[in-house]
Parts: structure tokens; sequence; C-alpha cells
């Protein structure tokens, strides 16, 4: 194919030209769109493609991109719709914003919710066929369009109206479940933007802030004397858990059932007691699609999830007793026909928690002179290291560094006021004895079952590989000791894998396999690095500036390889302690099927290109190096963490006024 400058080259499947516009109508973006040169994104992956966006690409040099057909009716036509409801939300946001005690301005509130009702109505099939085409689609061409507050609460109610379709809802019910969704966290308009935007973990305070913010959205939809609506309802209850669970669920029916009763004269347990059952389950309902909107976007203090994360999450919450078993059966099966891939090739997604087994491994025995010591064992034993743990002392880093000293554990005591008993006489009782010349600290790891592939030395001699692997230079004396060697290694320096002589000779390349990693590492933060004396101009002329300022912390080893070299005798004058646990993230090398993969295993933040261009040079960090090198691809399962959970233990909580006989 010949460009605008008479160029010729060869385009890609699914790439297109710019300048032949007429190929790209009723077409959207396949690939995200990133300005030449630079890693700043222009246009996110299925968008709409427009004559406006194909001129605005073309003035910044883009030739290419990758296109597909829109599904379903046209994304362009349904969002036209779309944009007017967003129009009468932001003025409900603005509204409440304001004096909403002030009677003019609560009644042109009721009608900016009766026009968006209207227009639900009008446009509800055109909405539905949208959102339920693409599940990628629903967020990234739609959501696009506003940016404002409303955004979750719009995703909210797309998630609202599959799940009412999806059990025989009728249309007024799912038009009056939509809109109330649309207005569900409107108590945020009253949450400081400080708390809101916060990016990392809220103290109390802040906790405590957002935890009000269904009692302020209950609030701003009241009116005196009359029986509460279902807005002010779900306003007030989608927080709350479908079971009776000891500390979850917060809202009108527990947290501030007392208060609404003695303030506004609202007896909650009465009003639940009396509504509809096409109420109620639009209530149970709004806990189940505010959550997993929350976990699909982005917010101040985390990236979006991918599908195969939330609907791990998702499990386990339904699992506890969050959801209604019906409706989250219903959403089960709807994110599993919108996701029907969940590991697609290059799929970079952090390292479930759920997959991990975390386990304490003894360093060898390190000589000491004599200490007054307790170990973490003894500590147990005494009844002491609970009671630390509930004063915020680290019992991990305790565990870590092979005990705590008496001093340390008396002055606790005496600072906190706590109650346990650490005399001489009660660690005699005990058979403890104090003085510890040798300390034994842990080293804590991380486990998962998987598969890898591999050939055990009885099968390379088997199969008659051996000479070969010997003519290769791989020392045999080390694949004896380590039990085998991954095919991939052998196939890295020429050694061909016959496949089907193996088989013949029942030889399975896969076998089961337990991969153990690191959970803790030593690493230091910008922050800290300014404590240390290390500014930025420092970092910036060591080259790891950008490193730096992307990650949350980067490993003290990486820092010294780039001459950044900073003593513990340093760190400890500063009471910086750098241990910190280490995330993993896990990328698709191989595709399997929708719930099984092959996978190479990544340091968060580490770059896969940059480590394979470093593997070549023999650069790789110890961390990096065990990864790659010792224990390379690995096949893991997930279908047992995706799969419909079994809920028939899930039953409807007392807090809700009514049996789950009468609800049935």
């Amino acid at each position: 194919m010949v460009d605008e400058k008479g160029s010729t080259r060869g385009l890609q499947n699914g790439e297109y030209l710019l300048s032949d516009p007429v190929l790209l109508q009723e077409m959207r973006t396949a690939r995200e769109v990133r300005l030449p040169g630079s890693s700043a994104l222009l246009v996110s992956c299925y968008a709409p493609i427009t004559e406006k966006l194909i001129a605005q690409l073309r003035a910044r040099g883009i030739e290419t991109l990758f296109a597909e057909p829109i599904q379903g009716k046209s994304v362009l036509a349904s969002v036209a719709y779309m944009e007017n409801m967003f129009q009468v939300i932001d003025q409900i946001v603005r509204k409440s914003l304001g004096n909403v005690q002030d009677l003019a301005t609560s009644f042109q509130h009721r009608r900016d919710q009766q026009t968006l009702e209207r227009l639900m109505r009008e446009n509800l099939a055109d909405i539905q066929d949208l959102f339920l085409s693409d599940p990628t689609e629903k967020l990234l061409a739609l959501t696009r369009y506003h940016n404002g507050t409303a955004r979750h609460s719009i995703v909210a109610s797309f998630h609202m109206m599959a799940i009412g379709r999806e059990l025989g809802w009728s249309d007024a019910q799912i038009v009056k479940a939509a809109v109330a969704v649309f207005n569900h966290d409107i108590g945020k308009t009253k949450v400081s933007l400080a708390t809101l935007d916060w990016p990392g973990r809220l103290n109390n305070e802040q906790w405590k802030e957002i935890q009000y913010h269904p009692l302020r959205g209950g609030l701003l939809f009241h009116r005196a004397g009359e029986t509460p609506d279902l807005l002010m309802l779900v306003a007030l209850m989608h927080h709350e858990w479908y079971a009776a669970v000891p500390g979850k669920g917060y809202g009108g029916a527990t947290l501030f059932a007392d208060y609404l009763k003695q303030s506004v004269q609202v007896d909650m347990p009465s009003v639940l007691a009396q509504i509809t059952p096409q109420d109620r389950e639009i209530l149970h309902a709004s806990s189940l699609v505010d959550m997993v909107s929350a976990l699909e976007e982005r917010r101040s203090y985390k990236q979006e999830l991918d599908p195969i994360k939330v609907i791990i999450i998702m499990n386990s919450d339904a699992v506890l007793g969050h959801f209604d078993p019906g409706h989250y059966a219903a959403w089960h099966r709807i994110y599993l026909r919108q996701n029907p891939n969940l590991l697609p090739l290059g799929r970079r997604v952090a390292l479930p928690r759920e997959k991990e087994q975390r386990l304490f491994v003894p360093k060898p025995p390190k000589m000491v002179n004599a200490l007054p010591l307790l170990t973490y064992y003894e500590l147990v034993q005494l009844g002491i290291l609970p009671v630390l743990k509930n004063v915020g002392m680290d019992v991990e880093r305790i565990r870590r560094r092979g005990g705590l000293l008496l001093k340390v554990v008396e002055q606790m005591k005496e600072e906190k006021r706590l109650s346990f008993d650490c005399s001489p006489a009660a660690l005699e009782a005990a058979g403890i004895t104090l003085l510890k010349d040798r300390i034994i600290p842990e080293e804590e790891m991380i486990e998962l079952d998987a598969w890898r592939e591999w050939l055990t030395y009885e099968e390379l001699e088997r199969s008659e590989l051996l000479s070969l692997v010997r003519s290769h230079h791989f020392d045999l004396g080390i694949i004896r000791r380590e039990g085998g060697i991954a095919p991939y290694r052998l196939s890295r320096r020429g050694v061909r894998i016959p496949e089907q002589k193996l088989r013949r000779l029942g030889i399975e390349l896969l076998k089961r396999w337990t991969v153990r990693l690191p959970a803790s590492e030593n690493r230091l933060t910008a922050e800290e690095l300014g404590k240390l004396g290390i500014g930025e101009a420092r970092i910036k002329e060591a080259g790891c500036l950008e490193k730096v300022k992307r990650l949350k912390s980067v490993p003290l080893q990486w820092l010294e390889e780039c001459g950044l070299a900073i003593s513990s005798t340093e760190m400890a004058r500063c009471n910086i302690d750098p241990v910190r646990k280490v995330f993993y993230d896990i990328l698709v090398t191989q595709e399997i099927s929708s719930t099984r993969a092959q996978f190479v295993i990544l340091r968060e933040g580490d770059p896969y290109e940059g480590m394979e261009a470093a593997r070549e040079k023999g650069d790789l960090d110890p961390v990096q190096d065990l990864l790659l090198n010792k224990i390379g691809p690995v096949v893991m399962d997930f279908s047992e963490l995706v799969a419909m959970p079994d809920l028939s233990h899930v039953r409807m909580g007392s807090h809700w006024g009514v049996s789950e006989t009468e609800h049935l």
C-alpha cells in the first residue's frame, strides 16, 4: 500500500490508513493511540472514530490506527441520548450542593428526576443495547463523554439495567431502579474533595466521613412528613449487606437507624417492612452494582481492575453474604458473557491474593552476645503477641528479626497500659530462657500452586536427550541436583525438544509445581530518599528519577546499582525500616482457555521488555533473575476462583425488616 508521501509499506491485520477515512466509517479504535515518540495517550481503545478525530490524529503526525467495526447500534447515536441524561444528572448534583432545604430548589430537583425518568423510558432499548454489546465500550466509549461527579453512578445504573433485564423485571421497574441508582452516591457531594481524592489508605476520620455519605444522601432526599421514597432508600441502603454479617455493611438499616428515628422521625424497620417486594429487590441490587462499578473504575487510590480481578473479588464478597444470591447469579452470567476470554495473550494483571499462600521460613541462625530477648513463638506462648498487635506493633517485623527485646516489651506495656505478665516468674513457669546467644530470623515467602514444563534427569536419560544436552554445554551435575531442567532453557541454547517422542514414552512436559517467591524486600520511597539527603537532582543524575516518581517504592539494591548506595546505619539514623511487601503481576504469554494460561511472573513496576533486554546483558537484579531464569513460565488455572460460587448458605438478614420466607 502507498501512503501520502508515496512510500510503500505493509499494513498489519486490522490496521487502516487515516488518509482513507471512508474505510473507517462506523468503526472504533481497536488499540490505544499514543503520541509518536511518547507514552502520552491520545485515544482510548474502543473509542468511536469520527472525522474530527481523524483530523486531530493526522495533525499530530499519526498515519495509521487499528480499528474494528462497531457492534450493535451506532455508539454515537446512543451517546447522544446519554448526553441528555448526563446534563440532567449534572443539574441534580449541582443543586444538591446548594441549599436543599429551599422549597423551590427541592421542587426543581424533583422535576429533574422526572425528566431523567422520561429520558430513560424513551431510550431504554438503545441504552441497553449499547451497554450489553461490549463491556469495554460501556466504560470507554460512553463514560469518556462525562468526566463529572456522576460517572460512577452512570456505570452503576447500566449494571442495574442489565441485571434487571436478566432477571425479567418489567421496563417500568428497570427504569425506576436505574434512576434511583443514578442518585445513590449523591451524599458524596457533602464529603470533602480532600477525602474523595485521597490517594492512599484513609485514616479513621476520613473513613468516618466516607461512611456518612449514605446518611447525607438520604437526608438530601428527605421531605418532612412524607414516607421515604425509593430515591431516599437507595441512597441510605446501598452499602448495606444482604446477610447480617458482623462488622460488614453500613447504612439506614444499621449504622444510622437510631439517628434517623431521633432526628427526622423515620423508623427504618417499619419503612422497610412496608415497601413493595419490587422496591426491596432494587435496594438489594443497589449494593451489588455499586461495588462492581467501583472495582471497574479508576479512582485516586487505585487503577481500574481487570475483569478477572473484578470477578474474583465479587465472588469472595458473595460467599460472605454481601449480595442477594439470585441477583449475584444474574450478574455473574452477564459478566462472563461480556468477558468470554478473561486471560487474553499479553494481558498483565496483579497476582490475585486468593492464589497466594504466605508462610515464614527460618533463615540461618545469627550468633550474638547474650541478649534478654523473647522470640516470636515465646511471645505467642505468653499471650503477649495478640496484645501487641492490637496496639499497632508490626508482628511480622518481630518475626523477621527473630524476636523482641524484653525492655521493648516492658516499655510497650507501660506506655500503652497493657495487661500481660512478662515477669521472671511468668517466664520461668513457661520454661523460657530469657538470655539468647543466637537469633533465628525468618523470611516471609509466597507460595503458588502452578504447573511448569519440566524434564527430570531420568526423563532426559530415557528420551536419549542427555548426550545432546551435554554437547550444548549444560552442567549435568547441576541438572541432577536441581531435579531436572525447564525445556525452554534447552530451547534457548538450540536443543530441539522431540515432543512426539516424549509423548510416545509417556513423558508429560507439564508437571505440578509449587512456586516460592519472596514476600518482602528492602525498598525505599521518594520521601525516604529525601530524608536521607538524596534529592531529586541527585536521583536524576543517577538516571532513575522517572522510575522513582512512577513507583511507590523502589528496590534498595536497584538504587545501589544506579550509584545511590545507602547503608543500614544511615537508614537507622533516620528511623527508616526499608522492608516492604513485594507485589507481583502475571503476564499472559500463552492462551490455553478462558481461565487457564501460561504466565511469566513479574515484580510490580518492572517492565517485561526492559527485563528481557537486561537478561541478555546479565543485568537482572536477584528477584528478577529468580522470576525469569530460575522460575520461568508457569501455568496457572483460575477456574475455581471465577466460577459461580455456592451461595445456598446465604440468608437475608433481619435488618431488612422481613424474614427471607416473606421476601420469597
